[in-house]
């Protein structure tokens, strides 16, 4: 969208900009400023920190919404419209002097009396490198290597990089236009604060020459296509990030630009980035009637959010309401409609064409990117556009058509070549060129291709291609050469064939190369293969074979890393695996820990990246390698070096320590473990976590109170944040104390409850709490009151948020003080069953069968909605219920042999248990295991190994294993983890007991 002739309001003081400049340089290109948002407003630009008008009316819902960056950005191109251009940059060195140098002095003259401050990365390096390459094969590495490496470092634009910045699976990769640089992306791992990882490959060299982390809610999304996007210069990379959003991001790893413009989708939406990397088409759900969905959206730079399905009319950014007559027919034929709601159509898999004026959509689709409205509609199961951007290849049921682009009438077709899985277009070709792979037949166990030049079928074979037409995200069977006169596929069989097809009519097999697993081949510059899959990378040279790079993504050598701890985070995607036994890790400039006399490996892994974009050799410079971080620590002078020394202590405490046996003796008691559930809760939001930590809690010290240990119960009631859920706990404590006839501690924990009672609003008693503290009333003797409550805890039942949620609460309360006749009242009331079932219903049920009202159980069980959890099951197996476990309701669960093994011992398992010798080693097992899982995705299976510990009563290493959980202020990694051991513990489960 233009500025000119749009309408504009401008909220907050500016940073950049100051406002009164803005509004005028506005003026000036022809946008009006308004004071107030109306209809008519088309922009709304927010200073840093401004939220905009509030309340938010539907005008303001309608209206997209930029930022200071966004604004400058817009201000600035329609400026330079007029603006004369920039003198070209003066020269770092004359490359004719550099070709003309004959031998190594010469060139180490000539880089010593260069101007190393016109340096420009993009332009100088290829010809400086291919010189010292040149150089290299005669005369080997020189002083002029080092010489040039060292002014590199020296202007800082020189940074060491390894191979493995991944720390999860790749989920998106995207090969640039001119084939010199792949991007590859990686959703989150354990931390989703963390964010995604994108690194930046030079293809010629298969070198990483750029790793940008911490982006935002990680790239992409696993089984998600098209997620990673080049502009055509190869110059800007957009991605999907943060699940629902759209960046532009540079070589460098600045972030240009974001949009938000999805109103929360679950999932990445698709999107096509213009060739000129300044705009993007979102397919976008928007309030439509029937008509074209989706809008084409400013990704230059800044921030964009907007709420597009609000908007009822047309809109500069939104596609065309309007439709062609024969268009509209088709939509109509497949728009199933929602009532008076009629979602229309999407462009899907878009695609630009190269000169930006048309969308082009898989389905077939032409949309004038102007106008926005549709040119030509032709239903149909997938299509591609050709490179030059004439032709459309288009799948139908009756087979494979070839579209005029323009039109799109058809200009030959239709081919039957049995259900084609995919297009492929050759790049760079005056006659287009067209692969349509199709998949095996019932009597052909491999794939097809089918070559087309134009509207010709020139060849077509059985060859033994994957196709991968049925897989999800970023996949490719097929690459052609730019030029189209040769392509690789990979096979069924673990190799990428590369064929010629100089003569389309006899293509002949001229290389075959190993691919492994890998689902995904690239053809680069200079005859450079990549195949690829989520984890594994090569990189091959076409001529002869040669493996340039050979990566695994998740080595996890065993052993500690070169640091540990808070160094982790500080040295935040430093280290890395060097093959599958050893740690490594570098350090800037110029460093590296690895062992000693590992400088061949550690050529074939590190490069210097250089802007971003380049990779330079490290034997080219003096790379040092050093032992451990204590060495570095002592010998290093650079930044890195003393942000080492910083932690002298702590890597000397980590050096001096040996290798601990797994598990550790089991000497901790349920105390320690305890005390450790409280300590997590150090440091928590209670408001944001204070629900959690009273259920918590609460539920913790009624575990304590019928284990006899009063005063252990009520330090847990204490830790509770709010005045109401602390005497809501102090009430169930004092029941419980009471019916076990311990008085004195129940008064206790009932005067606590009593002495709360004043600071807590009343509207806070609902049925929940009152019926707690009715049930306390009654246990302590004061049956009236206890009656009083009891009819306010029934009239303040509701059925949200969950069905049952109250009525169990209460029904809890009063068997717990022995109540059972005002139980069966609530259960006989029919009319105020609600339909449904209940979140805690297994948690439920057990309480029941554990407290042996088995009637009851079954009663609860029979409701609608309620069915036969397996810890039922369990229960009945504890209690040698034999004729209950196979006949007790309908239930959906195949009784195992275990099961039916303990129904009949009928012995019931001790709580807390103690560990066997089995327990331990299989304990120790599982921990080795874990130890081969990559850090970045540790969490959960550390998860599992402390519920496995507290399941077999090995206190010791569900504590040793729980300092591994992050402490990031969220109650679900340590402390769920810790409250859910004391659960496993006392009850055999995993949720908080009734």
């Amino acid at each position: 969208m233009r500025l000119r002739g749009r309408t504009v309001v401008l909220f907050g003081d500016f940073r950049e900009i100051e406002r009164r400049s803005a509004i005028r340089r506005l003026q000036a290109v022809g946008a009006q400023v308004a004071h107030q948002v109306t209809e008519e407003t088309d922009l709304i630009f927010l200073a840093p920190g401004e939220r905009g008008p509030i309340p938010r009316t539907d005008t303001m819902l309608r209206t997209p919404y930029l930022d200071e960056d966004a604004l400058i950005g817009m201000l600035e191109r329609e400026e330079a419209v007029n603006r004369p251009a920039a003198a070209p940059p003066r020269p770092f060195l004359s490359a004719s002097e550099l070709a003309g140098a004959r031998d190594a002095r010469a060139v180490y003259d000539l880089l010593d009396a260069a101007d190393w401050s016109a340096f420009t990365p993009q332009r100088d390096v290829p010809p400086l490198r291919a010189r010292l390459a040149e150089l290299e094969r005669d005369e080997g590495v020189t002083g002029a290597h080092r010489l040039a490496t060292r002014r590199l470092i020296d202007t800082d634009e020189a940074r060491l990089q390894h191979p493995y910045g991944h720390d999860t699976e790749i989920v998106a990769h995207a090969l640039s236009p001119d084939g010199r640089h792949l991007a590859t992306g990686s959703w989150v791992g354990d931390d989703y604060e963390a964010g995604g990882v994108l690194q930046i490959w030079e293809v010629a060299t298969g070198r990483c020459v750029n790793t940008v982390r911490r982006i935002q809610g990680g790239i992409g999304w696993p089984g998600y296509a098209g997620t990673i996007q080049w502009s055509a210069d190869s110059s800007r990379i957009a991605m999907a990030h943060s699940t629902n959003r759209v960046g532009v991001w540079t070589f460098g790893g600045e972030r240009l630009a974001t949009i938000d413009v999805s109103d929360g989708n679950s999932r990445p939406s698709q999107f096509a980035l213009s060739p000129d990397g300044r705009s993007v088409y979102f397919h976008c759900g928007t309030n439509g009637d029937g008509g074209l969905q989706g809008c084409v959206v400013p990704l230059d730079r800044g921030a964009l959010w907007w709420l597009p399905n609000h908007v009822e009319t047309d809109h500069p950014y939104l596609m065309a309401r309007r439709l062609p007559a024969a268009v509209q027919d088709d939509f109509a034929q497949r728009d199933d409609g929602d009532g008076e709601w009629k979602v229309g159509q999407w462009i899907d898999d878009p695609q630009w064409s190269p000169d930006g004026s048309r969308l082009f959509g898989a389905n077939a689709i032409s949309v004038d990117a102007e106008t926005r409205e549709v040119v030509w509609y032709a239903p149909g199961k997938f299509a591609r556009l050709s490179p030059d951007g004439s032709l459309v290849a288009a799948v139908t049921r009756r087979g494979l058509f070839l579209r005029e682009a323009s039109t799109g009438r058809i200009r030959c077709g239709p081919y039957a070549l049995g259900k084609p899985v995919s297009l492929h277009w050759a790049p760079g070709r005056a006659v287009n060129r067209l692969a349509v792979l199709t998949p095996p037949t019932g009597t052909a166990e491999t794939g097809g291709v089918h070559v087309f030049d134009d509207d010709r079928l020139v060849f077509s074979a059985q060859v033994p291609h994957g196709g991968w037409g049925s897989r999800e995200g970023d996949h490719n069977a097929w690459a052609w050469a730019p030029g189209g006169e040769r392509a690789a596929f990979l096979t069924i069989t673990g190799t990428a064939e590369i064929w010629s097809f100089a003569d389309p009519a006899d293509p002949r097999l001229v290389q075959t190369v190993l691919a492994g697993g890998a689902d995904t081949v690239y053809w680069g510059a200079d005859d450079t293969l990549v195949v690829l899959d989520d984890v594994v990378m090569q990189f091959v040279k076409v001529e002869t074979g040669e493996v340039i790079g050979d990566f695994y993504s998740l080595y996890v050598p065993p052993g500690p890393r070169p640091v540990e701890g808070d160094l982790v985070e500080e040295f935040d995607g430093r280290i890395f695996a060097l093959g599958e036994d050893t740690w490594a890790m570098t350090l800037q400039p110029d460093a590296v820990i690895a062992p000693e006399g590992s400088e061949d490996e550690l050529d074939a892994l590190l490069a210097w990246g250089v802007g971003g974009r380049h990779a330079w050799p490290v034997r080219w410079g003096e790379l040092r390698v050093l032992p451990d971080a204590l060495t570095a620590a002592e010998v290093l002078g650079s930044e890195d070096g003393g942000l080492l020394r910083e932690y002298r202590e702590e890597l000397e405490e980590a050096d001096a320590d040996e290798p601990a046996e797994w598990p550790p003796p089991n000497t901790a008691t349920v105390d320690d473990l305890f005390e450790a559930a409280r300590d997590s809760l150090t440091g928590l939001d209670r408001h944001g976590w204070g629900s959690h930590m009273a259920d918590y809690l609460r539920a913790a010290a009624r575990l304590r109170a019928r284990n006899g240990e009063p005063e252990a119960a009520m330090t847990l009631i204490g830790d509770i944040p709010e005045p109401a859920d602390r005497l809501a706990a102090a009430s169930d404590v004092a029941v419980i104390l009471a019916r076990t006839g311990d008085t004195s501690s129940a008064r206790t924990a009932f005067s606590l409850a009593q002495s709360l009672f004043p600071s807590v609003d009343q509207k806070l008693f609902d049925a929940d709490r009152s019926a707690s503290f009715g049930a306390a009333c009654q246990a302590l003797g004061d049956t009236g009151t206890a009656e009083q409550w009891f009819q306010h805890a029934r009239a303040s039942i509701t059925l949200e948020p969950n069905a049952w949620q109250d009525h169990v609460a209460v029904m809890h309360s009063m068997l717990e003080c022995g109540r059972d006749d005002l139980v069966r009242v609530l259960l006989d009331d029919r009319a105020g069953h609600p339909n449904g079932s209940f979140f805690w219903e297994a948690e439920w049920l057990v309480y029941l069968l554990r407290t042996g009202r088995d009637h009851l159980a079954r009663e609860f069980q029979s409701l609608p909605g309620w069915d036969v959890p397996y810890e039922v099951l369990t229960v009945l197996a504890e209690q040698g219920r034999t004729d209950l476990l196979e006949t007790w309701g309908d239930h959906s669960w195949a009784v195992g042999d275990d099961l039916v093994d303990l129904a009949h011992r009928g012995t019931p398992p001790s709580r807390p248990p103690t560990p066997t010798e089995p327990d331990v080693r299989e304990l120790a097992r599982r921990h080795a295991v874990l130890q081969g899982v990559a850090h970045a995705q540790r969490e959960q299976p550390t998860k599992e190994l402390i519920g496995k510990a507290a399941e077999c009563g090995h206190i010791s290493a569900v504590l040793d294993l729980l300092e591994l959980l992050p402490e990031r202020g969220d109650f679900n990694d340590r402390p769920s983890s810790a409250f859910g051991a004391i659960w496993l513990l006392y009850t055999g489960f995993s949720r908080p007991p009734f």
